[in-house]
């Protein structure tokens, strides 16, 4: 949580402020002196929510609370802000349509959540003898992707593994 840099109660140096309450209604300009009364008659805290010159804006508030919300807050932001995480997406050689289109579905349910996409093919045994028709494969399968993602680079084959990473448009 950044650390809050306002003035509270005794460290507020001014003669008058406008004073605002918790559900801030102004209470216009008093002293200082009247407005920590107010202040402490009801258990709570000044502080200090903007000055300019000769003029200060204080809050009555109680501080704790007021610390709880922005910590809060802090955590609430930490969780919707998730960074986007890489997915894999396995097909193999011999993948019938209704698979395909399984995963497609699959890679237009990581793109709601913007994630790059890894799609990987391995050939295994025989099949490499087919690695132009695996090749032709994968184009088809990322051109039916086209919509929401592009390639960040070519399709590359490491012995029998064909890869390729996806990732989504802005």
């Amino acid at each position: 949580m950044k650390e809050i840099k306002k003035n509270l109660n005794g460290d507020i140096k001014a003669k008058n402020v406008q004073l605002i309450t918790e559900e801030w209604e102004n209470l216009w300009v008093m002293s200082l002196k009247e407005a920590s009364e107010k202040a402490s008659e009801n258990w709570l805290d000044l502080m200090e929510i903007w000055r300019k010159d000769d003029l200060v804006i204080v809050k009555i508030l109680d501080f704790w609370k007021y610390l709880y919300k922005l910590k809060k807050q802090d955590q609430k932001n930490k969780q919707n802000s998730k960074a986007p995480e890489l997915k894999t997406i396995k097909i193999t050689f011999n993948i019938s349509e209704h698979d395909l289109d399984v995963k497609r579905r699959q890679a237009q349910g990581f793109a709601k959540d913007r994630n790059p996409i890894k799609l990987i093919l391995v050939l295994k045994w025989r099949e490499n003898q087919y690695s132009d028709i695996a090749k032709t494969k994968i184009t088809n399968f990322v051109k039916s992707l086209e919509e929401i993602y592009k390639m960040d680079n070519d399709i590359m084959r490491v012995w029998n593994m064909f890869t390729v990473n996806l990732k989504t448009i802005k």
